[in-house]
């Protein structure tokens, strides 16, 4: 339950594009909006806590705050072209079936931001798994809510859909193909054009928006 309200509260920030400084709805407000009990949003914000992305305004409520994207992709670059090599090298049927048919909607998803976002999240979560390494998956789940902010910033743009699309195309054939070098080059080559595309983004520039609260009630 706790990681579900914190990528409410993430798809909460990146549906309303707010920008670092902007206050949250108040906690009865935000709780009545994900159809949680308070105690229950509190236990969701400590995921948040636990990324090291939330801080109190003591007094004030919960703020818009930025986290450095490069520090989130250069732990990307160390986890999921791993996760692609071992995916190659393994290849578990169930899962490689799962990952082209999700590959295969992106097409017809290109023009959803929404829709596609949610897809390109799914291909990246089915690649953890297909690497057949726990501890990997569970270190990259632990970065969902951040992942998924960073894709609401990214997503918005037809062309970067476009791009992504083919990049997730080829990291899909690799792995099929059981190319474990070829696999890792097009998982580097996917994160290298999204760390591009953030760092162009006006907004907060090198920067995603985060979540900034605290424990208690803000």
């Amino acid at each position: 339950m706790e990681r579900d309200i914190a990528l409410e509260v993430g798809k909460l920030v990146t549906s309303r594009r707010l920008a670092p400084g902007q206050r949250l709805p108040s906690e009865r407000a935000l709780a009545a909006e994900l159809g949680v009990s308070r105690p229950a949003l509190r236990e969701g914000m400590r995921r948040l806590v636990d990324l090291g992305v939330i801080e109190a305004r003591r007094g004030e409520g919960t703020f818009v705050s930025v986290l450095d994207f490069e520090h989130l992709n250069e732990v990307r670059l160390s986890l999921e072209p791993l996760a692609a090599r071992l995916a190659a090298q393994r290849r578990d049927a169930d899962v490689l079936a799962a990952l082209e048919a999700e590959v295969g909607r992106l097409e017809a998803l290109l023009p959803d931001v929404e829709a596609f976002a949610e897809a390109d999240q799914a291909i990246h979560e089915l690649v953890a798994r297909a690497s057949g390494n726990a501890v990997l998956q569970r270190m990259l789940g632990e970065l969902e809510v951040l992942l998924r902010l960073s894709r609401g910033r990214t997503s918005g743009s037809e062309t970067l859909r476009a791009d992504t699309l083919r990049e997730l195309t080829e990291l899909a054939a690799r792995i099929r193909e059981g190319d474990e070098a070829g696999a890792e080059r097009a998982m580097r080559a996917h994160l290298a054009a999204v760390a591009v595309s953030v760092l162009q983004e006006p907004l907060g520039h090198d920067h995603v928006a985060v979540v900034r609260g605290h424990r208690g009630a803000p």
